[in-house]
Formats: structure tokens, sequence, C-alpha cells
């Protein structure tokens, strides 16, 4: 037992005599507590945890929306912990700061003091997600004129205040999730400063959500929440609120609002990638001109919106996902989208949540699709469903895409007689001789 022990002392020893920046190294790779147990080893490793260059707390679980006062009073303890800690912390850089606080933490601390401190030591890269039980905190002015800050991502219960003075030259991403706004003016300020990402909170404060950025390239936005009162989900309501993107340098373009707000998008000369998932546009003939240089196109969405894009000639996609989450006569649609897509060559349609919408009838294309003929080359078709109209469609499709070489078919598991189905799937006619098919069960 001896032996074993002083074994075990000269393997500490060894690891304790390592350079401090080695001990710095080993710490970023365990997680934060026990990082901060450390000091607790010996003399050497007291103040280690104290110049790591990156703190993370995460004080945010399922417990947290428990109604139990031992959770409550457990949480608030880890974040006066949390304080504490931050008060210690000696490096005179701190790149990153990741913090999480659910509901159980108290409202009396001062966050803001721990923000500041990150300011104070350069911090590049600040996550902060508060989710308290009380209303929305601001946070220190000093936040908005960081020089160091690339990345800034801001949730929940936090108060957007942003000065006239603003100014985050490093600043590379601004992701905002259901945050508050002061005002339209402060929504001005930050989308100035290039914000990437935005989800919305259904119930924010802002009525016009307004993004005119040239040089932005990226843009993630998500509106919550889908309206529970509308009595058909292809009913629009004017809700009295609206997002107007004009962006000339965008290249990618992701939209997710069921809010019913309405919607207007212009002066994308250079999306290349978009995905739409959307109610509603104010302005259609200008929305539908951004759709001229896309390639690859994610489609969720309503009757109004599909009419944006099935009148114009010649859309340039490559590559369409098309998903009918919504009630509609999709497949009318999706033949009006193949005739006006004449590159198109890759094609996936995709309606596993809406199996029991579907079209009363099939009508036979008057003429072929011309990506049929001479591009689309992957075709998949998930949720099979066995219906004639399905099994139309998916005649219609081998039987005239003559440069096809793979085919995916997934049989929905509420398929009765799915064998058969199979059977008739394989003995479709295929203009193409090369194609692959592939024909698997969903596990939905």
């Amino acid at each position: 037992m001896a032996d074993d022990k002083i074994e075990e002392t000269v393997c500490e020893d060894k690891i304790s005599a390592l350079p401090e920046d080695l001990l710095v190294r080993i710490l970023l790779h365990v997680p934060m507590k026990d990082a901060i147990a450390t000091m607790f080893l010996s003399k050497r490793w007291r103040f280690i945890w104290t110049i790591l260059p990156k703190l993370e707390y995460d004080f945010f679980s399922d417990d947290d929306e428990d109604d139990d006062d031992k959770v409550v009073d457990d949480n608030d303890d880890k974040a006066r912990r949390l304080a504490g800690s931050m008060k210690l912390h000696k490096a005179p850089v701190l790149k990153t700061l990741l913090i999480k606080l659910g509901p159980g933490c108290s409202s009396d601390i001062d966050v803001g003091k721990w923000i500041a401190k990150a300011v104070d030591r350069r911090v590049v890269v600040l996550r902060f997600k508060l989710s308290w039980s009380t209303g929305p905190t601001r946070l220190p002015k000093s936040l908005y004129t960081c020089e160091t800050l690339k990345e800034l991502t801001l949730s929940h219960k936090v108060l957007l205040d942003f000065p006239s003075s603003s100014c985050l030259p490093s600043l590379m991403f601004l992701n905002l999730f259901y945050v508050v706004y002061r005002d339209d003016a402060s929504l001005e300020i930050l989308i100035c400063l290039n914000v990437k990402r935005n989800r919305r909170n259904r119930d924010d404060n802002i009525t016009k959500f307004s993004v005119k950025i040239p040089s932005l390239q990226g843009l993630l936005y998500v509106s919550d929440d889908i309206i529970s009162s509308l009595p058909d989900d292809d009913e629009v309501v004017d809700t009295g609120k609206c997002l107007a993107i004009d962006t000339l340098g965008l290249l990618y373009f992701s939209i997710t609002d069921h809010s019913g707000d309405s919607c207007s998008i212009e002066n994308m000369p250079c999306l290349e990638d978009a995905s739409i998932d959307v109610k509603s546009f104010s302005d259609m003939d200008k929305s539908k001109t951004y759709l001229s240089a896309v390639r690859s196109l994610v489609l969720h969405t309503t009757d109004q919106v599909v009419a944006l894009y099935l009148f114009i000639c010649l859309l340039p996609f490559s590559t369409v996902k098309f998903s009918r989450l919504i009630k509609s006569d999709w497949l009318e649609a999706l033949l009006l989208l193949l005739k006006n897509a004449p590159k198109l060559k890759d094609l996936l349609v995709d309606y596993a949540f809406n199996t029991d919408v579907i079209p009363s009838s099939w009508n036979q294309p008057s003429s072929i699709a011309g990506c049929l003929s001479s591009h689309l080359e992957f075709f998949e078709y998930r949720v099979y469903g066995g219906t004639e109209e399905e099994k139309e469609f998916v005649m219609y499709i081998l039987a005239n895409s003559k440069c096809l070489k793979k085919v995916r078919i997934s049989v929905s598991p509420y398929l009765e007689n799915q064998n058969l189905s199979i059977e008739e799937l394989r003995d479709i006619p295929r203009a193409s001789t090369f194609v692959e098919m592939i024909i698997v069960f969903d596990d939905a």
C-alpha cells in the first residue's frame, strides 16, 4: 500500500512539474467545475484555473423547469459561485465566455458585471443565455464598443439597448435568439453591425423588422410560434407586423416564419442557397425577383407563396427539396415548379408530416418538363404512401428522366401491402437504363 501511495505522488508531481501553459491546456479539456476544483490539489494548482482563456458556465437544465424549491436554491447557489469565480479570474485575455442561466437563478445577481469584466479582458467570443423568471436585463454599454469581439450570441431575457455610438469593428457573427429590443431604432443599429442570425419571439416589441445591409452574405431568420387561432393553416391574417429584407450581397438565406407577418424580400441578385418556410409575402412582384440566381432551394410553404415561383420562367435551380407541410394541392404546384426549372439536377420530395393531405386526382402534364429530358440525375421521394396519385407522379419522373442516375424511395411504415407496393415501384418503366433504384422502409 505504501508503494502505491509513493507511485501516485510521483505521478502527481510529474504533472505538477509541467509548464504552466500545458497545465492550462489540460484544464481547458475538463468541465469548468472540475477545473476550479483543482485549486485544492496543491499550491501549484491553486491559481492555474484563474488564468484560463475560456470560461464556461451552464446552469440551465431540464430540472430548471421543475417548480421545486430545492432546484431553485441549488441553481441560485451555483450562480453565486459563478460570480465568485469571475471575481477571482485573473487572465489578461479572456478569449471565450459562455454563460447559461436558467429559471432557477436569482434575479438579483448582477450579470452585467460579468459581461463588463469580459469586455475589459478583451473577450473574443461571448455567448450569453438568460432565462430567469423576471424581466429582461440591460447589458453594460461597454459591450457595444468592444474592439476585440468577433462573435456575440445573446438569448432570451436580454434587453437590446444599442446606443447610437455602437461600434464593434471586429464583429463577424451576431446571433440573437428571443431577445427584447428597446425600440425600432435599436434594431436598426444592430442590423448595421452585421447580424447573421435572428430568432424572434412571437410577442416581441418590433413592428417592422428591416434588414438592409449591402455587404451581408448570410442570414438565418426564424420567427417563433404559429398563430394558434387560425381556422385554416393557409389562411393569411394581418398581424400588423412585417419583415423587410433588401440585401444586395446576400449569398445564403434561410427564413422560417409561420407567424402570419407579411414578408417583403427583394434585391438579392447574388443569392445562391435559399430555404423558405413562410406563410405570406406582402409584395409578390418584388419578392419573386430574388430567386434569379438561386441554385439550391428548400421549399416548405403555402399556396400563396408557391404562386410566387410557379409563373416565373427558367428558374436556375439545380437542387430542390420540396416539402408540403401545409394543406395544398402540392402535386400541381410541384409539376409547375419542374416545368420552370430546366436545369434541375437533384429533386427531393418530402411531405412526411401531412401524408393525409393528397390531391384527389392526377392530371397528366400536357408536356414533359425540360429538366427531365436533359438534367435531372437524382430523385428522392420520402414517405411513399402508395396512393394512385403518388404512383402516377413517380411513374412520370422515371418514365421521362433520360439522365437519371439514382432514385431513392422510402416507403411509409403505415402503408398496407408494402411488399406489393415495392414490386410495383420496381416494375415502373424507366427512360434511363443506368439508373440505380433504392427502396427502403421509412422509420417515421
